[in-house]
Formats: C-alpha cells, sequence, structure tokens
C-alpha cells in the first residue's frame, strides 16, 4: 500500500515538472554532452577549433561583429607595435649619422696632422739639404787653402771673422795648417791656436 502510493506521487511530480526542466534535460544536456564530444575529436584529428568558430560565426551578423572587434584590437596593438619599432629605428639611424660624423671629424684631424707631418718633412730635407751643400761648400774652400800658396792664404784667412777663419783652419790638414800658421803674425796665431784648441776639446 505504501509503494503503490510513493509510485503515485512520483508520477504525480514528474507531471509538475516544468516544461524547462523537460528541454534541459531532453535537449540542453544531449547538447552539450554532442558538442564536448565533437571538440574532443576534432582536437584529436588536429583541427583548430577556434579559426573553424570564426570562420563559421563570421556568417553570423552578431557573432562577426564580436570576432570583428577582437581582430580591430589586434590591429591597432600590431600598428602601435609598428610605430614603437620605427621610433627605435630612427633613433638608431640618428646615432649612427652621429658616430659617422665623428668619425669624419676625426678622419679630418687624422688629415691635417699628416699634412703638418709632410710638411715638416719637407723642411727637414730642405735643411739638410741646405746644410749638404754648406758642408760641400766648406769641403771645396778647404780645398782651395790647402792648394794656394801659405803665404797668400795666411793674408785672405786673417782678415776673416775669427769664427769663420778658424772653422776654415779646422778642416785643413795639419801639414797645410802649419804652414799657413807660420805666415800669419803672432798674435793671430796664437789667437787661432787657443780658438783650435778649445774646439777640439768640445769635439771630443
Amino acid at each position: 500500500m505504501t509503494m503503490v502510493a510513493s509510485t503515485e506521487e512520483t508520477q504525480t511530480e514528474y507531471k509538475k515538472s516544468s516544461p524547462f526542466q523537460k528541454l534541459f534535460s531532453w535537449v540542453v544536456i544531449p547538447l552539450l554532452i554532442l558538442l564536448f564530444l565533437t571538440l574532443l575529436a576534432a582536437t584529436v584529428m588536429g583541427v583548430n577549433v577556434y579559426e573553424k568558430a570564426r570562420e563559421i560565426g563570421g556568417n553570423i551578423p552578431m557573432v562577426s561583429s564580436i570576432l570583428g572587434n577582437k581582430e580591430t584590437v589586434n590591429i591597432k596593438d600590431h600598428n602601435e607595435a609598428i610605430v614603437k619599432l620605427e621610433a627605435q629605428i630612427e633613433e638608431k639611424n640618428a646615432k649612427i649619422n652621429r658616430l659617422e660624423r665623428k668619425v669624419e671629424e676625426k678622419e679630418s684631424e687624422i688629415d691635417l696632422l699628416n699634412q703638418d707631418k709632410k710638411r715638416l718633412e719637407t723642411t727637414i730635407e730642405e735643411k739638410n739639404q741646405v746644410d749638404n751643400d754648406g758642408k760641400r761648400e766648406i769641403k771645396d774652400i778647404v780645398a782651395v787653402y790647402e792648394t794656394m800658396m801659405p803665404k797668400r792664404a795666411a793674408s785672405i784667412i786673417i782678415e776673416m771673422k775669427d769664427n769663420e777663419a778658424v772653422n776654415i783652419l779646422s778642416k785643413l790638414g795639419s801639414e797645410p795648417l802649419a804652414r799657413i800658421m807660420e805666415k800669419m803674425p803672432p798674435d793671430k796665431a796664437a789667437t787661432y791656436t787657443q780658438m783650435l784648441a778649445v774646439n777640439t776639446s768640445e769635439e771630443r
């Protein structure tokens, strides 16, 4: 008797259940199970579910607008990234230009230094040439005095400045020097002898 009453109550409650509950039990739950199995199968088969959903949803006005907004956001982010990269490139280019200008300035300084170096080398060469010419002239003069008559040579030398006279006398050989000194006045000969001795000691 009790079991019969319980069964009747259950049937009564089932009859009283709302249409929404019936819809949820008969339609929604099976659809969710079917959707889960479909997603699982697609994942196993390597199908990109998100891209496929976008492709299908693009044909639906409301869904396509939602997806379109996301795509717009992605494009905006992409454009901002491009602007930042362009700014970085401009900054790098400006830095490169500054470095190139510094290199050019250094190259100009090096060119100026090389020009100064060449001028100095030319000046030194010219001075050496003059010195060599002077040495050749002294040798030629000394050779003339060595072949000249001692009296004539002595008379010419004593008319020179003392430094010039000693410069020539110091280049003469010992025999021509002795012959010329003999023909000089004693005071001049003594002066030149003293100066020659000083020059000889300085050279040592």
